[in-house]
């Protein structure tokens, strides 16, 4: 009988993993701010383009993210250094800044057109799939390497479909995050991007001392 333990067990781990690092919630209510003179039409859209990037970008780190750094001679611990530095200046200027959040981030989104420029960079990477959910895609990939050729497939299919069932809460967290903002108004709106940011600067720090200790360890076993 064929075994399905590894895909099942793999989709509640690799949700679980993402969700903090992806934070949603969080994180659509700066989405938020760099899009609301869009159409909710236009920002569903724009929405959908970035949780479709999301699953691609991380389902290719999966497959073959970890050849390419492997190629490139850079350590998941290098990757997260580098990463978490993103996370927390993207944290701090958004924390920051006197408005609404979103322009301590990066360029408000006033048409469809600088929606298609900034689908991928910045609104998928770093903003939504970062660093940080592409060195837990990474993680998680290695750790379906073990067992049977059969079991490892089985695995990382159950890793794609958690990682879809992330990007689909991207989606429908950003898609219509209007209508939390209209429950909150404008004041509880700001406070809410401005804990999101400094959830965004507290993950860029885990991320970047994680990373420092893992490459602090390999220059000891070196220098050993």
């Amino acid at each position: 009988m064929f075994d399905l333990s590894h895909f099942i067990d793999a989709i509640p781990l690799t949700y679980a993993a993402l969700f903090p690092v992806l934070n949603p919630i969080g994180t659509a209510f700066i989405f938020l701010a760099l899009t609301h003179r869009l159409s909710s039409a236009s920002r569903r859209r724009l929405a959908f383009r970035i949780a479709l990037n999301s699953f691609i970008l991380l389902t290719i780190v999966l497959w073959v993210g970890e050849w390419v750094l492997g190629f490139f001679g850079v350590s998941i611990a290098v990757v997260q250094v580098a990463g978490g530095l993103v996370l927390v200046s993207i944290g701090w200027k958004i924390m920051s800044s006197d408005g609404g959040g979103g322009e301590g981030y990066g360029k408000e989104i006033t048409t469809d057109a600088d929606a298609s420029a900034q689908a991928f960079f910045p609104l998928t990477l770093p903003l939504t799939a970062g660093p940080g959910s592409m060195a837990v895609a990474l993680t998680v990939g290695a750790h379906e390497n073990l067992g049977s050729v059969p079991q490892i497939m089985m695995g990382k299919v159950g890793v794609m479909v958690g990682i879809l069932l992330a990007a689909i809460t991207v989606y429908f967290c950003y898609g219509y995050a209007h209508y939390l903002t209209k429950k909150l108004g404008t004041s509880g709106t700001q406070v809410i991007i401005k804990l999101s940011a400094f959830i965004i600067f507290c993950i860029g720090l885990t991320i970047l001392f994680r990373g420092l200790q893992d490459v602090l360890a390999q220059w000891s076993f070196i220098a050993s």
